[in-house]
């Protein structure tokens, strides 16, 4: 349970705007907690987005593994030149005595990283826009759906997840809101009109989304690592690059 000590100090941590919209005599009981970010990602309207961006942009995404390969073929000769001692990898000391010696490599492997780069957010960017409208359009139903919770549930005050030291589940109404917004808005446009820009709250969010999927397949990736039979493990790794489950952030 939350202490009341607890509850005073989150509501002195939490934003003014927030504090100053609870009322004065705002039950203890009556505090809840919720995730913006959460609520865009687990939302029907969010994931008909994603399938929709991938079919439509599969084009793209085709090309920007094409150009993740060609990077990486124009790379493997030019590291090369950096392995003294041929072990197929370059060690620390290695790549400090190639800038020491001025290695012309290093400077190309720059070059190359950064063309790659800019391609690939050229590329990239119409499939981001269009997810970024898409969760602009989820954070419009946002407040109303947030609103019905909290009359439903008689809710005195909502608060970021941050500022509690403990909450139990039930505080969290995150996939409450989630619910509202799928019964009013399923699906969601990914067509920005060519003169809209996202707002820094809808780039921030589209941010944490992809932090939280790459972590996932980080996680997901060591889990099947460790379940390889023990003689797997003296297997080289694959290099091969993969094709990102959703358009990176435009640069």
């Amino acid at each position: 349970m939350i202490t009341k000590k607890a509850i005073f100090a989150a509501m002195l941590a939490a934003p003014a705007a927030l504090v100053l919209a609870a009322p004065a005599n705002a039950q203890v009981a009556g505090i809840a907690y919720a995730n913006p970010t959460s609520v865009v990602a687990a939302s029907k309207a969010f994931g008909a987005a994603n399938q929709q961006i991938s079919t439509t942009y599969k084009a793209a995404f085709d090309q920007m593994q094409q150009r993740r390969t060609a990077l990486e073929n124009e790379l493997k000769p030019l590291v090369a030149q950096l392995d003294a001692n041929k072990d197929g990898k370059v060690s620390e000391e290695e790549g400090k005595a190639a800038q020491t010696a001025k290695n012309p490599a290093i400077e190309k492997i720059r070059t190359a990283q950064t063309n790659a780069q800019n391609d690939l957010g050229r590329l990239s960017n119409p499939a981001a826009r269009a997810e970024l409208f898409a969760i602009e359009s989820i954070l419009r139903q946002y407040e109303a759906a947030q609103l019905r919770v909290v009359n439903a549930r008689k809710i005195s005050v909502v608060l970021s997840p941050e500022v509690f030291m403990y909450a139990p589940d039930s505080a969290n109404i995150s996939q409450a809101i989630t619910a509202e917004i799928d019964k009013v808005a399923p699906t969601v446009s990914i067509q920005p009109p060519a003169d809209w820009q996202p707002s820094r709250e809808t780039l921030a969010i589209q941010q944490q989304i992809a932090q939280a999927a790459q972590l996932q397949a980080y996680q997901q990736q060591a889990a099947a690592q460790q379940q390889r039979p023990a003689a797997a493990g003296t297997a080289p790794a694959a290099t091969g690059a993969t094709q990102p489950t959703k358009p990176a952030e435009p640069r």
